[in-house]
């Protein structure tokens, strides 16, 4: 596309030089000599009148476009009309135009400074929130040490007497639900510190092949008492520099996810891990009911439910595989889902074997962002 100034000048150009021509034409042919030099000094003075036109046109349009075009190029950059160059300009269709642009620029910067200020004051505020709810969670937890203990030692009956049997089935209630309490507490304050970044991650030396045989050991009891059978998927010996404790919580809530979904006598749930350069892939798979296509993408969120009706029949708060993805994400990895449904699912998680630490505390801006 040419510039309309470089426009201007070939349509004057090409007007000047035929006019001129003609003027030389009529010049050489014409029968009285005085007549044609006439004819050639006026063709002469039409196309010098018509450049120096070109050139009033191009400085009173062509300049004040460019000035126009730069300012609406810098305020597409900086969204900031305040660095505008000052346009001047006696046509009426230009003036009117940055006249808009002008009323529009302002407008537009005073919106985004207005929405900055919001996205600050909700990220203040969400902050507050996250920590507020931190510090509630913490609360929470501490009158359950007393609890629990005092539940266990109505439990033994040597410490406070013997119980008969409805006050001993009322007491293994008591602890049930107060293991159940204190686990929800401890997942809602994983979730807060990941939420924040103050999610310690300790690095060591870990053997995998070991890792996943002590996990192996870890539900056998759980998977004879539920006529489940749990395995291992993995022949290779890797050393992976990474968190131990944090791998094995990831592992641990989808081994105990895959338990609840797969029936007994035909359940199985396979552990195991594969290699590569940089990463070691790990993977929990099961034969249970698999997950539709619709709640695969939901299924990382905190709190989300895959069955949220009234009747369901797993618990849960929901927060546990959105504790596995803060955790993988910390350690430098990711978490993803394959399924089949009524055939099978594989978790997959990646960890690099020397991780680099992503920042959680950055999570809490880029959820402010995407509201």
């Amino acid at each position: 596309m040419l510039p309309i100034k470089q426009t201007l000048f070939i349509v004057s150009g090409v007007s000047s030089f035929i006019i001129f021509y003609m003027g030389i034409v009529n010049f050489l042919t014409s029968v009285d000599e005085s007549t044609g030099m006439i004819l050639l000094i006026f063709s002469v003075f039409v196309a010098t009148g018509t450049l120096l036109g070109t050139v009033h046109i191009s400085t009173s349009i062509t300049k004040p476009i460019q000035k126009l075009a730069k300012n609406m190029s810098e305020f597409s950059k900086t969204n900031k009309i305040s660095n505008k160059n000052t346009i001047k300009t006696n046509v009426k269709e230009i003036f009117d135009l940055n006249k808009n642009f002008e009323v529009m620029g302002e407008k537009v910067e005073k919106t985004i400074k207005v929405q900055k200020e919001y996205v600050q004051k909700l990220k203040d505020m969400d902050r507050k929130k996250v920590e507020f709810s931190s510090m509630v969670s913490h609360e929470l937890k501490t009158p359950l040490v007393p609890i629990l203990g005092y539940v266990q030692m109505l439990q033994k009956e040597e410490l406070l007497g013997k119980l008969n049997e409805g006050q001993k089935d009322a007491v293994d209630e008591i602890y049930a639900s107060t293991i159940k309490l204190e686990k929800l507490i401890g997942d809602i304050l994983t979730t807060q510190k990941l939420d924040l970044g103050k999610l310690v991650f300790d690095e060591e030396n870990i053997d995998v092949s070991e890792l996943l045989h002590g996990l192996i050991k870890e539900f056998e009891l759980i998977g004879i008492e539920k006529k489940i059978e749990i395995t291992a998927n993995f022949n290779e010996d890797i050393q992976i520099f990474s968190d131990r404790d944090r791998i094995n919580q990831v592992f641990s809530n989808l081994i105990k996810n895959a338990i609840d979904y797969v029936s007994p006598n035909t359940g199985c749930v396979t552990i195991g891990m594969k290699n590569d350069s940089n990463h070691v892939e790990f993977f929990v798979e099961d034969n249970g009911l698999g997950i539709s296509d619709e709640n695969k993408k939901e299924l990382f969120k905190k709190f989300y439910q895959v069955d949220t009706s009234s009747k369901r029949k797993k618990g849960g708060s929901g927060l546990g595989l959105a504790i596995c993805k803060g955790i993988v994400e910390g350690l430098g990895g990711k978490i993803w889902v394959e399924s089949e449904e009524n055939v099978k699912t594989t978790f997959f998680f990646k960890i690099p074997k020397k991780p680099l630490k992503i920042k959680t505390s950055d999570r809490l801006d880029k959820k402010i962002q995407n509201k």
